[in-house]
């Protein structure tokens, strides 16, 4: 009866060690398969920051639009943009240089009347002498009654401002302060006959 049972308590103990073994295998399998061979450790490489360091800023790249990048490289994933810049030329002032300002009439185009404000005979008839050598229309000569006055006098019909100017400039008057458009009454003007420039002759040019 001894021996029946030291036989029992050893197979125990031996089967109890199979099965320790058993485990300790089959533990060291499950590991192996659940380790991953690929996997990659990443590590960290900033570097450490001693007391009272601060750690760079951290810089983005430069944006590039539309042009390549300086060491010639492209990106494969993004075609390159390319920008043309379009310009509108400035408007040329040659239009204005080149033209010409206004001129008046040749004098053969412009009719002219003197009539004399003075007491001084005969010179009506002269300064009309004086616009014929000078290729202008002359009308009659006449008189101017009323006052004399002291400053000959320049009017003009409408369209005939620059006719008129020009003759002021002919007998050195002041083309901006003798120069006036055309009487609305011409009643003191004997025989007026309708002239482009009627010239009211003063003192100053009769004498």
């Amino acid at each position: 009866m001894n021996s029946q049972a030291g036989e029992s308590n050893s197979g125990a103990a031996v089967r109890g060690l199979l099965l320790v073994l058993v485990a300790v295998v089959v533990g060291v399998l499950l590991l192996r398969s659940v380790d991953d061979p690929d996997e990659v450790v990443t590590t960290d490489t900033t570097p450490a920051v001693e007391a009272g360091q601060t750690l760079p800023a951290v810089t983005q790249p430069p944006a590039t639009t539309g042009a390549a990048a300086d060491d010639g490289a492209s990106s494969s994933d993004t075609p390159a943009t390319v920008v043309v810049a379009t310009t509108t030329p400035a408007a040329s002032d040659s239009a204005s240089t080149d033209a010409e300002p206004f001129q008046p009439r040749p004098a053969a185009e412009v009719s002219v009347q003197v009539a004399n404000s003075t007491t001084v005979r005969g010179a009506a008839g002269r300064l009309t002498d004086r616009f014929k050598t000078l290729s202008y229309i002359t009308k009659s000569p006449t008189n101017y009654l009323g006052t004399p006055l002291e400053r000959t006098r320049i009017y003009y019909q409408p369209g005939s401002l620059l006719e008129a100017r020009a003759i002021a400039g002919v007998l050195e008057l002041d083309a901006d302060n003798d120069v006036f458009t055309m009487l609305a009454d011409t009643a003191a003007v004997q025989g007026f006959e309708t002239p482009d420039v009627l010239v009211t002759l003063g003192t100053d040019l009769a004498e």
